[in-house]
């Protein structure tokens, strides 16, 4: 069975709050130290809580709270906006 449409899963007007989560793949490091390669690539954590921010704004999310991890994130978000 595929995956339902998330509009048919959440409605606009309700408040959700939600946990989400993305990671990589192949074993990618996304930030952090990368094993395979020697380098590190803990910049990309400041720009990824940077668009974070930027982009939570910009959709009327409020991020409760976020982990930054090496090759996966976790987001709290909030779906009632404060500003």
């Amino acid at each position: 069975m595929g995956r339902l449409a998330r509009a048919g899963v959440f409605d606009s007007a309700d408040i959700a709050i939600a946990h989400v989560y993305n990671r990589t793949v192949r074993r990618c490091f996304l930030m952090g130290d990368d094993t395979v390669s020697g380098k590190n690539f803990d910049h990309r954590k400041v720009w990824i809580e940077e668009y974070l921010q930027q982009f939570a704004a910009a959709v009327g999310l409020d991020l409760l709270g976020y982990a930054i991890l090496s090759n996966h994130f976790h987001l709290i978000s909030d779906t009632r906006h404060s500003a």
